[in-house]
């Protein structure tokens, strides 16, 4: 049985708006394994009419909730039964194998520090689509914005670990760059570069924006000033562009199938938008943690769950501590 710790209180969104998330994923797999953590009286009373395995579903008192806004650090001191503080408690006692939870990065941050053990320097992750609809993912997107050369390798290894989760035997790695050129950059891309030359990974040079969603690389290293604005960019592109497609096609005639052509349209936004695909995963832990959007939604919740239950399923801690012993 695969564990699964998910906390549905950090969300903007209701817990009881988000349940059905939980319902879909349990009825997925039969060899998963929630522990929901939240006030236990409203999480019974949310999960009482629904039709779910309840010897799969472990509802965990934790009446706190940690809000956007709050300081991180006093909310980890003040707040030790709180969603996020339980859940990451039972990563590391109860072997529970992942953490879901859509509530503030910050917090999320300082909790797993404060609770979890490190297996290296934490990264935020998120897994994107390239236009052939192959996987790639972005390593970091947030969780350390200044950076030694060095520690672009670090994210490159653990990136590197992630993809082959997702069955990628040898991931392309490429470096985020103002060139394709090895000379291009500043001082941090030009130092890394030559580093990741001598990594033994599968380096194919650097990359450029405009390569990131049509060119070969399985893993976009950089650091997570420019990760995060990569990957805000990507996602608020999308939507800019495919809004302003639907608001044409909704002024044509009605002999336009408009049905057809809005699913076609949330079909590419879906292929470009990190929290369809499974939210971001902050690694570098005993125990991923897989962060969705705030403004979650049920099917948010359903991508995440999934997408730790497969990161568990195919081993990724191990994975990453074999990546690391080379």
């Amino acid at each position: 049985m695969y564990k699964i710790a998910v906390d549905l209180q950090g969300a903007d969104n209701a817990p009881e708006l988000l349940a059905d998330g939980v319902v879909r994923a349990l009825a997925d797999s039969s060899d998963l394994c929630v522990y929901l953590c939240g006030d236990k009286t409203r999480t019974e009373k949310i999960f009482k009419g629904k039709s779910v395995d309840k010897k799969r579903l472990v509802i965990v008192d934790a009446p706190e909730t940690v809000v956007n806004g709050e300081d991180p650090v006093a909310a980890f001191e003040t707040k030790k039964n709180s969603s996020l503080a339980v859940g990451m408690k039972l990563c590391k006692t109860e072997g529970v194998g992942a953490f879901v939870t859509c509530g503030s990065t910050g917090a999320i941050f300082v909790t797993a520090m404060m609770t979890l053990e490190k297996i290296g320097n934490p990264v935020l992750l998120a897994e994107l689509r390239k236009a052939d609809g192959s996987p790639f993912c972005i390593a970091d997107c947030g969780a350390n914005v200044d950076c030694r050369p060095d520690r672009l390798v670090h994210f490159a290894r653990m990136g590197n670990a992630y993809m082959k989760t997702l069955g990628v035997e040898s991931p392309r790695i490429a470096l985020l760059s103002n060139g394709a050129e090895d000379g291009k950059g500043n001082t941090l891309t030009k130092k890394a570069n030559a580093l990741l030359k001598d990594s033994g990974l599968n380096f194919i040079g650097n990359c450029e924006g405009t390569d990131i969603l049509t060119g070969t690389a399985d893993v976009i290293a950089c650091e997570g000033f420019s990760g995060n604005i990569l990957l805000k960019t990507i996602e608020g592109s999308v939507k800019a562009v495919l809004g302003e497609g639907l608001a044409m096609f909704d002024k044509l005639s009605d002999d336009v199938r408009r049905d057809d052509i809005h699913r076609v349209f949330k079909r590419l936004y879906n292929q470009y938008d990190y929290t369809a695909l499974g939210g971001a995963v902050l690694l570098g832990f005993k125990a991923p943690i897989i962060k969705g959007h705030g403004a979650a939604t049920a099917e948010t919740v359903y991508h995440i769950i999934k997408n730790a239950y497969a990161l568990v399923r195919n081993d990724l801690i191990r994975k990453i501590e074999a990546e690391f012993s080379v």
